[in-house]
């Protein structure tokens, strides 16, 4: 008599969930500051999702996407750049910058400036601001983070999306705010990988050169 041997099965592979490893106090907190003080909600959503697996997936995709810029970060010098004409990136970043009162370094920590790629993330918001032409206003900001959240696909641009809803009982905000989103979403899908750009070496090249570089020209 043969006895039949079982294959052994092969063992499953867990899959870690993307919330695996979110610090909920710390979103919690973002949650709590983010409306009287945007700068330390940001600040605490990044540190929420920072050991996260999200976070790890994020960084691993943008991290192939700009591999040519890898251990490489962006050196700003917003004085130089602001003498470089405002048709430049680095013009009209500087006049960007200089305008609101910004702080290049604001979302800087000594974590992030240890890290190429988070030193690269986190510099670039208000050149984002720069690529897709939204202003600083609050209807601007959710224009970039439209953009950002589909280059990235990252929980600091779902949190702060997730105010829109909110946002929209506004009704002078209604129809701007829609379509802000709408051009965020479009400006995302449509452009270049936004990450593997270097400003740093294209401070001084024409914007609509820039643009076209990134495949956002027809938006403009």
């Amino acid at each position: 008599m043969v006895r039949r041997v079982q294959p052994r099965s092969k063992p499953r592979r867990r899959v870690q969930s993307p919330l695996s490893g979110i610090n909920w106090s710390e979103l919690g907190a973002a949650y709590r500051a983010f409306l009287s003080d945007p700068a330390a909600g940001i600040l605490h959503i990044l540190a929420a999702g920072r050991h996260s697996q999200w976070q790890r997936w994020v960084e691993q995709r943008l991290s192939r996407q700009a591999s040519h810029l890898a251990y490489r970060t962006i050196a700003v010098d917003l004085d130089a750049l602001v003498q470089l004409p405002p048709d430049t990136l680095g013009g009209a970043y500087a006049r960007h910058m200089i305008r609101y009162g910004f702080d290049p370094e604001i979302f800087m920590t000594d974590e992030v400036n240890s890290e190429w790629l988070r030193q690269r993330i986190a510099i670039s918001h208000d050149i984002y601001h720069i690529f897709t032409g939204f202003d600083a206003s609050p209807i601007g900001e959710f224009g970039v983070a439209a953009y950002t959240l589909v280059q990235y696909r990252d929980l600091l641009n779902v949190f702060v999306l997730s105010f829109v809803p909110l946002s929209l009982t506004n009704p002078l905000w209604t129809v701007p705010l829609l379509r802000a989103l709408v051009r965020g979403f479009r400006m995302g899908v449509r452009g270049r990988a936004a990450i593997a750009y270097p400003p740093e070496l294209n401070w001084e090249k024409p914007l609509a050169i820039v643009r076209q570089e990134l495949g956002l020209r027809k938006f403009f």
